[in-house]
């Protein structure tokens, strides 16, 4: 009787699934009901998520909905701060990157293929830009005097001041992710630059975003020296770039080449180049501790005590007719076995988590080599570090979006790339009109705010190059009234 109840219950639902899909084939993939469609189709406020794990903060549903709220402004083209713009398809956006997210959407929805994000870190540091974003204690007392909490022990405290000093900043770059996902082909992938001050915290958002299943990775880079003068005798000397893709499945590093120097043909072998491989593992059964005979000497081997042949007893006859295996005339040596170049499932290796050889104090380097007077913004990013991602994860025709673009370094370092690779990657560099702070090195340099830096910056690296894209079409944000 349960069966036959189960097998009803069973074909009903698969009914109702049928006649859903005949009224929103729009929410099915293939023939199975996408959960994460059929909630973007009812919109947020349609159902209710039971999710048993998240991060929440105050004012995270403004914060949410300031990412769907519509945008009344426009993007305004301004000829005399463009460089080369009949040749360049680059644009630079001066104005709310916010606000520039939205109102690419209509030209660039699910056309980039690569984003870049080096937000403010919320250390609380005055830089000449904005890298505060604590919430005013008040206004989050009040917030939590709907639980009944107020300032009555220490650890209440702790918990109280955590949340003014990450709420936010977290009600920053929420929306503005939430964005990037619609601007990213399927193939497409988000690269975020972070400190310890938020890493766990945009980890989390991300997760929410963009889905913890794509996750692909965590890279570590080594950006400075150790320091000797450190209080606690602590040196952090390291940042974090997070890498999210749209669609994990489709996502791909190219990985870096290996080093073939070792390899070479010297018996002319027709199998091409070789090197001697190890012909035992770590790992086996008894079944792989078998004895080998040399054909010309008669001499056994076996492999070393602990340790099992890498290959089973039906290949030694194979290789030894093949050459791969290769037995010595005389007693006391062992035999050669071949590795083949053309045996390699790849000519690439894979990419370390962490990155070394590029020192932060690079990125301030090449800046000084464009302004030997004087450097206008501190800690650039070097190139030599977007380049490495921006290669690992585009290709030569496609587009990388930076949100944040401080000084730059990013059209500098597409620049660099369809130099010396003969691509034709694109840019587009959204910065805030956010004013330089009386007396810093780009104030005193004749700039006004970071967006000036920039440009100016993107006009002098692209002198430098000999490619027909080294211009940008400068666009500004204005809002109607």
């Amino acid at each position: 009787m349960t069966n036959k109840s189960s097998l009803l219950n069973s074909y009903k639902k698969q009914k109702q699934l049928r006649e859903l899909k005949a009224i929103l084939p729009e929410v099915f993939e293939g023939g199975v009901l996408d959960i994460q469609k059929l909630k973007a189709f009812v919109g947020e406020d349609a159902f209710i998520d039971h999710a048993n794990y998240e991060l929440s903060w105050y004012d995270k549903k403004l914060a949410l909905d300031s990412a769907k709220a519509n945008c009344d402004a426009e993007l305004v083209y301004v000829k005399d701060r463009s460089v080369l713009p009949k040749k360049s398809k680059n644009l630079f956006i001066e104005g709310d990157n916010l606000d520039a997210l939205k109102l690419l959407r209509k030209d660039y929805q699910e056309k980039i293929k690569l984003i870049y994000i080096d937000p403010p870190y919320n250390t609380g540091k005055n830089f000449a830009f904005s890298d505060n974003y604590h919430l005013a204690a008040d206004d989050y007392l009040e917030y939590l005097n709907q639980f009944n909490i107020g300032r009555v022990d220490e650890l209440t405290q702790h918990r109280i001041e955590s949340g003014e000093v990450h709420t936010q900043w977290l009600n920053m770059i929420f929306p503005r992710l939430i964005l990037t996902k619609d601007l990213l082909t399927d193939d497409g992938a988000v690269v975020i630059s972070i400190d310890e001050s938020e890493k766990n915290n945009l980890q989390l958002i991300c997760n929410e975003v963009y889905g913890e299943e794509n996750f692909v990775a965590c890279f570590i880079w080594e950006n400075r020296s150790i320091s000797n003068d450190s209080s606690n005798l602590f040196s952090t000397i390291h940042e974090y770039i997070l890498v999210y893709a749209k669609d994990k499945s489709k996502l791909k590093f190219k990985g870096e080449e290996k080093d073939f120097s070792n390899y070479s043909n010297p018996d002319d072998d027709a199998n091409g180049e070789w090197i001697p491989d190890n012909p035992s593992a770590a790992s086996g059964n008894e079944n792989s501790r078998f004895p080998i005979v040399n054909p010309i000497t008669k001499e056994e081997y076996l492999p070393p005590n602990g340790r099992y042949w890498a290959f089973s007893k039906a290949r030694v006859e194979e290789w030894t007719k093949s050459g791969k295996m290769v037995f010595p005339k005389e007693k006391g040596k062992r035999f050669l076995l071949k590795k083949y170049r053309n045996e390699l499932k790849s000519e690439k290796k894979s990419l370390s988590s962490i990155i070394t050889d590029i020192p932060g104090l690079k990125g301030t380097k090449e800046l000084k080599e464009l302004y030997p007077e004087e450097i206008p913004f501190k800690h650039p990013k070097p190139t030599d570090l977007l380049i490495f991602l921006f290669d690992q994860l585009s290709g030569k025709e496609d587009i990388v979006l930076d949100i944040f673009a401080g000084s730059a370094s990013t059209a500098h370092a597409v620049y660099k790339m369809n130099q010396s690779q003969d691509s034709n990657r694109k840019f587009i560099c959204i910065q805030k009109n956010e004013k330089l702070v009386a007396n810093t090195a780009g104030y005193k340099l004749g700039f006004s705010s970071i967006s000036d830096i920039a440009i100016d910056r993107i006009g002098r690296a692209g002198k430098l190059q000999s490619v027909n894209n080294s211009g940008v079409n400068y666009f500004k944000i204005e809002y109607s009234e």
